[in-house]
């Protein structure tokens, strides 16, 4: 569904302005004597795309729609462009919960009385989500061409700033980041504000300027993608990011010596025994003679261009590795395993 603003004007030179900015100070949010939201604290840059993520019942949803302004927080300020709700203008945002719209295609891609200022604004807001029938009747789409409708309405207002939840989540995979790139490309040219909320978290790190990641309401970790991924150790993170493995090592100086690796350190640690945070991408496998570690494997899962084993070291620890989908590897197969060379994050042993 889309939610209209009549707040927004069309520039007549088809310039587009800048976007706005985003703040919100303490808001919270109450439903059924439960804690939806609890003082959310967010500031949003003008033109920045933000992605909120988290797993089902964080609140995404809820926060986006008190950003829209669809619905008011029980308590804290929300401000647009500098203005105080209620004062300040509700924004165009695309919600999952598609409704069906009668009519043709090309007739509902303008909100009703915003007309297309060029004949062409309709056939290329259509080509941008991939419509390729401006002559269907609306409700014969499927549910994921009424979400490229949906998305292409809300870029017909020309907004300053834009609300996406689960926008894509109807369009199969090659369609989805088609559309997602072409929309992120558009997004940066006009300048506009997103918050892009998406329970998909490679969605939110190939979009966004910045991740906000929810947990139960609360801000878990807000930073740049690889900010946010630096912190993938932690368990609210971790339930969102993937699987994180936690390996023992020793901090002297600026690395960590980790099965006979000496590794760069992503940030700076007391020198003495810690764990290390490892991702199964930065997990490979080697030669029987390479400084690493033996495992076996425990099982192994398919995931389209890699595959997932899952190894128990010699020392006892479970360690996730991602490798070539043509490297099968049996089950109790012998391997040998070390980390990329690349920068770890570590935390002291509890």
């Amino acid at each position: 569904m889309v939610v209209d603003s009549a707040a927004l004007i069309v520039p007549e030179d088809g310039a587009f302005g800048a976007g706005w900015s985003i703040h919100l100070t303490g808001v919270r949010r109450m439903r059924g004597g439960e804690r939806v939201l609890g003082d959310v604290d967010l500031d949003l840059a003008a033109g920045s795309i933000t992605a909120i993520v988290g797993e089902s019942g964080c609140g995404a949803t809820t926060l986006a729609g008190i950003i829209a302004g669809r619905e008011r927080p029980d308590r804290g300020d929300v401000r647009i462009d500098g203005r105080l709700r209620p004062d300040a203008p509700r924004l165009p945002a695309v919600f999952d919960d598609v409704m069906p719209r009668f009519g043709r295609v090309r007739d509902a891609v303008f909100p009703r009385g915003r007309r297309p200022r060029a004949a062409d604004d309709v056939s290329r807001l259509l080509t941008l989500v991939g419509l390729t029938a401006p002559n269907a009747l609306v409700r014969r789409l499927s549910r994921g061409d009424r979400q490229r409708l949906a998305i292409a309405r809300a870029l017909a207002t020309e907004p300053r700033a834009l609300v996406l939840d689960d926008a894509l989540s109807a369009l199969h995979t090659s369609g989805r980041e088609r559309v997602r790139d072409a929309l992120v490309r558009e997004l940066r040219r006009r300048g506009t504000t997103a918050v892009w909320v998406t329970r998909d978290t490679a969605e939110a790190i190939a979009v966004a300027d910045r991740v906000v990641v929810l947990a139960r309401g609360a801000v878990a970790a807000d930073g740049s993608p690889e900010q946010v991924y630096a912190r993938a150790g932690e368990p609210a993170v971790a339930a969102v990011l993937g699987p994180v493995s936690t390996v023992p090592g020793i901090v002297e100086g600026v690395v960590v010596d980790v099965w006979g690796q000496h590794l760069p350190l992503a940030e700076s640690a007391h020198d003495g025994h810690c764990e290390v945070l490892v991702r199964p991408e930065n997990v490979v496998l080697v030669s029987a003679d390479a400084p690493g570690m033996d495992a076996v494997v425990e099982e192994s899962t398919f995931l389209g261009h890699v595959r997932r084993s899952l190894v128990r070291t010699a020392d006892g620890i479970l360690v996730h590795v991602d490798h070539s989908a043509d490297a099968r590897l049996a089950d109790r197969a012998r391997v040998r395993i070390a980390l990329a060379p690349v920068p770890v994050a570590t935390r002291p042993l509890s």
